[in-house]
């Protein structure tokens, strides 16, 4: 019926179709067996010879997602099938595996994507859709300046810290450190998952696209505590009297 998997065969009732007779069965009920597949093959190899071409790095292209796999997604651009890795589908911290590629393209799904390289020897196509769609760490740092406050939400926790999501695609992260003025021994203490939170920006670095946030910066200092001279309590060198 078709190049493409259909799973449901409705779709095409009161469709009218070009196909080739494969076999006609002249005995019995006299069955006529047709094909529509090869057909579409022998057009897809004509479409992907002007294809090749015409092709080059750089372009951007529209095409159609044919299939789904845990590392990324197959484009049909005409005639050659392309690859959409994950590492090149979004800016976010997107995981592996099939479930994570399908949060962001569907099968049968028309796409806009650019070439990244093209290895038509090694019947290869690189293509990406993150860099047709724009950084969205650039926009963020034009809008997020040094010094300021956010709001955010946690979306990853680790020993040292927790991953802060400010916009969608961009991630900032607040150190143990910067969690409180006491000390803080796991992050689990202070920050769940999901929780939003307020801080400050401390720094923007948009080489390692990184932005380092402080959630202590943005609750006042708490008073010293002890004698004056910042010993022990009484009187100077916080000893007291003997």
């Amino acid at each position: 019926v078709s190049v493409d998997r259909i799973p449901d065969m409705s779709v095409l009732v009161g469709e009218k179709m070009t196909c080739q007779v494969v076999r006609v069965d002249r005995m019995g009920k006299g069955n006529i067996v047709l094909s529509r597949r090869d057909l579409m093959e022998q057009e897809r190899k004509a479409k992907a010879e002007k294809l090749k071409a015409t092709l080059v790095e750089g372009a951007v292209m529209e095409g159609v997602v044919r299939k789904i796999m845990p590392f990324g997604a197959f484009v049909d651009l005409g005639g050659l099938d392309g690859l959409v890795h994950i590492s090149d589908m979004t800016y976010d911290r997107a995981g592996f595996g099939e479930k994570a590629v399908a949060k962001y393209v569907k099968e049968g799904q028309p796409v806009r994507v650019q070439v990244l390289k093209v290895d038509l020897e090694g019947n290869k196509i690189s293509l990406g859709m993150k860099q047709v769609a724009g950084d969205p760490f650039a926009t963020a740092a034009n809008d997020i300046k040094e010094g300021s406050d956010v709001t955010g939400r946690v979306v990853r926790i680790t020993e040292f810290g927790a991953f802060v999501e400010l916009a969608p695609g961009v991630d900032g992260m607040v150190h143990i450190s910067e969690l409180d003025y006491k000390r803080v021994a796991k992050v689990e203490d202070v920050l769940k998952v999901d929780q939003v939170i307020n801080a400050r920006v401390l720094r923007i670095d948009a080489s390692t696209r990184r932005i380092s946030l402080s959630i202590k910066a943005t609750k006042p200092a708490p008073e010293p505590t002890g004698g004056e001279g910042g010993g022990f309590g009484g009187g100077p060198g916080g000893r007291g009297k003997k």
